[in-house]
């Protein structure tokens, strides 16, 4: 059994692929399994992944193709694939350094954990941006807190295939979904406290598009309160459900909602999540992690009010900003 296993999806990544799988060939902990999912590719994706795979023999790596369903039926296929002890994620355009996987499985095996987090950089084409994750405690304090990105962490395998968690099909933001979800399950939870990935943002990837996709996110979100509801979670994570719908649906969601160019499709995106966030949690302004948090983003969450959350949809189309 390999110690950790990462999952690569690639989907028309041909001129970025090899660099990721480079630096996975490069890891210092030599017992790693590669599952390399091709989505559908219809560039040479799949050439440039069999050329490498021919080239590097010593590479445990296992290559499967299949129809393309989106990355979050590419991620649920890359873990149904995993056999090793630990796994993680690695998107096809991102690189990490060589010491990422040894030194959090090496943490994760002394403790037993069940999630391993570290810190990660933003880059693109201005520079590269420290992300410190972290630490905070397993429950509440984690949902709030977390950065809802896969690839900064190592996930037990024999843990996460207890519960019944998966990526949600079709959806944008289907990591947030999985990590938040996560969130009252996971009871050992360690920080390395050091950088590792590369996250490269490309400005006309599918995250940075804003169009009407954004209202996938209401989904997403609606799939998450009702795992919450299901398994009896609900009360007990009122308070953090409640924040992270603050912090969405007047945040990230609101500011690729302002972008949106027709007005019309603008005004109704935003409306989607202000009457989700509303409905859910009319009480939200008293929200104790937005009361005492404090900080600038904060103190804007508390001004929005139906009377003038128009107001500062025009305003952020305008700005067009890309974080608060």
């Amino acid at each position: 059994m390999p110690e950790v296993s990462v999952i690569v999806p690639c989907y028309n990544c041909a001129s970025t692929v090899e660099r990721t799988l480079d630096c996975l060939a490069a890891q210092t902990l030599k017992s790693l399994e590669l599952i390399v999912i091709n989505d559908g590719s219809t560039d040479n994706t799949l050439d440039v992944l069999t050329a490498w795979k021919e080239a590097h023999p010593d590479v445990d790596m296992k290559l499967f193709t299949k129809e393309n369903e989106g990355i979050a039926e590419a991620r649920n296929f890359g873990v149904s694939k995993v056999t090793g002890e630990y796994f993680g994620f690695l998107d096809s355009d991102d690189y990490t350094s060589p010491e990422m996987f040894e030194e959090m499985y090496t943490l994760a095996k002394k403790d037993d954990l069940e999630l391993v987090v570290s810190d990660f950089y933003w880059k693109n084409s201005k520079g590269e941006t420290l992300q410190k994750e972290g630490p905070y405690e397993a429950g509440q304090d984690m949902m709030v807190k977390l950065f809802a990105v896969l690839w900064d962490k190592l996930y037990k395998t024999s843990f996460i295939r207890s519960l019944d968690i998966v990526f949600p099909k079709g959806d944008r933001y289907e990591d947030a979904c999985y990590l938040y979800c996560l969130c009252c399950q996971v009871k050992k939870i360690g920080f390395t406290n050091k950088p590792y990935v590369r996250y490269v943002q490309q400005e006309k990837s599918i995250t940075h598009t804003n169009n009407d996709q954004v209202k996938n996110m209401i989904h997403v979100f609606e799939i998450i309160l009702k795992y919450y509801k299901d398994h009896g979670f609900y009360e007990e994570y009122h308070d953090a459900l409640e924040y992270i719908h603050i912090k969405f649906f007047l945040g990230n969601s609101f500011l690729r909602s302002a972008k949106i160019k027709d007005p019309a499709d603008r005004k109704a995106t935003i409306k989607m999540g202000w009457d989700l966030l509303n409905r859910e949690f009319p009480n939200w302004h008293q929200n104790p992690y937005l009361k005492s948090m404090g900080g600038m983003k904060n103190k804007y969450f508390s001004l929005v009010y139906d009377w003038n959350v128009g107001f500062f949809a025009w305003l952020f189309h305008v700005l067009q900003r890309d974080n608060l």
